[in-house]
């Protein structure tokens, strides 16, 4: 991976739905225009990022997929997010439990647009009956969380359901505490 890459993959994955030109890009990341017209045609040959003409410019659009260029930049995304930390013991915590899950960061917090008061938005995929694990642990910290539980089948048929929820929210805008490539792997099957 080009070192460029990274700020490119890293920005489409914040902006989320949300469609960006490879200029405006270039501007968000403030590299110059030609490095990232070159870098973005490389990464559309590569099928990491999809260019949808639109009028003269082309929108550039992040293939959500297994692959390990976004795994490092999401790897990068959390490395800045434990900088806080409330976020690292979160983190510890979750990271220490021996069963397989996905832990998501959304709302405010992912959106660095949260303010000293605001709660940590967590959302949770696992398998069944596991609820009462991450109840428990929540519960001990002293943290102020919203903590949303989903298992694997109801996260899919809600990410397969067009209609806003906590879900939709989520995949639009997180940080992936714990389980990235899992849960690329997973949206791929939810397609």
């Amino acid at each position: 991976m080009n070192k460029k890459d990274s700020p490119i993959i890293i920005n489409l994955i914040e902006k989320g739905i949300a469609s960006t030109s490879i200029s405006q890009l270039s501007k968000d990341i403030e590299i110059d225009y030609k490095t990232v017209y070159e870098i973005v045609k490389r990464l559309e040959k590569e099928d990491i990022i999809t260019l949808e003409k639109f009028g003269k410019a082309y929108n550039v659009i992040l293939n959500k997929k297994n692959h390990p260029i976004i795994f490092e930049a999401e790897y990068k995304r959390r490395e800045t997010l434990l900088k806080n930390p409330d976020f690292k013991i979160l983190y510890h915590k979750l990271n220490n439990l021996p069963f397989p899950f996905i832990g998501l960061i959304f709302g405010s917090q992912a959106k660095n647009d949260a303010h000293p008061r605001s709660d940590i938005d967590l959302l949770i995929i696992c398998e069944q009956n596991r609820e009462n694990e991450f109840e428990s642990l929540i519960s001990l910290l002293p943290l102020n969380i919203d903590l949303n539980i989903f298992n694997f089948e109801e996260f899919i048929s809600m990410i397969k359901n067009k209609e806003f929820t906590v879900v939709s929210e989520a995949i639009n805008n997180n940080i992936i505490l714990v389980g990235i490539e899992e849960y690329y792997r997973m949206l791929e099957h939810a397609k």
